[in-house]
């Protein structure tokens, strides 16, 4: 098979780009060349349902590389509005003043310096997986304290190598959801129905089902953070959760809206206890 054939095939290019180290570029100039021998069985291992991610061993999200691997659970660019919805409320917890500043009077060229009021504001993001929001978080925020928790040794073990990879420092800790204090709570949990089936059978249960309803962690993250005080929580939910959440949240924290991801559909939660 010649290039030109395997770029027409779903993920053709990406594996051609990371087996040849070259980019798309390179591929359509060159496009009479022949395939190595290993493009086919990674692209028949991807056909039979394999992540494409854990072959490669990278994702991107927010627009940088994160290492991942069987285990643990592939973030998803729907999550990515929950690090919107956490850095906006971060941007307005902490009052960021913006000094503009010239660094080339030649060029007349002006950069913006961020100045953080509060240093000792605390972020917890709870069913951290491979880190993205956490670390994410930190890059923008270098000045915060971070947490990261989740359950899972290999998920701890993946989001450490990520911080490492991102020059990031970050608190890792092993538990059951979360169990310290914290400013605003942060979390990606497992939310999907019971009955709904999983995109791919290699990514951990433990990290998708949340009960009949997909609620259950969800409500049990929200009574942890109220009880402990917290002054926010940003919680990815799924689309069809608005009216079942709506409904356990009424009598339990004093504000909270729903927010929509990039299809329009309802993605997440903010609550201010």
């Amino acid at each position: 098979m010649k290039i030109k054939e395997a770029l027409k095939l779903k993920n053709g290019s990406y594996i051609l780009e990371k087996l040849l180290n070259k980019d798309k570029t390179w591929l359509f100039l060159n496009d009479e060349l022949e395939v190595p021998s290993e493009f086919f069985k990674i692209y028949e291992k991807v056909k039979r349902g394999y992540p494409i991610e854990y072959i490669f061993n990278e994702i991107e999200f927010y627009g940088k590389k994160y290492y991942v691997k069987e285990g643990v659970l592939i973030p998803r660019d729907d999550t990515e509005v929950i690090v919107e919805r956490a850095l906006k409320l971060l941007d307005e917890e902490l009052k960021v003043k913006s000094k503009k500043f010239k660094i080339n009077d030649k060029l007349n060229v002006k950069n913006e310096k961020l100045e953080i009021n509060n240093e000792k504001l605390k972020i917890v993001d709870c069913c951290s997986g491979s880190g993205v929001i956490a670390i994410t978080i930190k890059q923008y925020f270098p000045d915060i304290e971070v947490v990261a928790t989740d359950i899972s040794d290999k998920a701890i073990e993946v989001a450490k190598k990520n911080a490492k990879l991102h020059n990031v420092d970050i608190k890792f800790k092993k538990c059951n959801l979360f169990d310290e204090k914290g400013d605003i709570l942060i979390s990606n949990p497992p939310y999907v129905e019971n009955s709904y089936p999983k995109p791919n059978d290699y990514e951990p249960d433990i990290a998708f089902y949340g009960g009949v309803d997909g609620l259950d962690i969800v409500r049990e993250i929200i009574l942890r953070a109220k009880n402990l005080e917290y002054k926010y929580a940003i919680i990815e939910i799924g689309y069809n959760q608005k009216e079942n959440l709506s409904k356990f949240l009424e009598d339990k924290v004093k504000e909270y809206e729903f927010f929509k991801d990039l299809a329009r559909n309802i993605r997440g939660v903010e609550i201010k206890f």
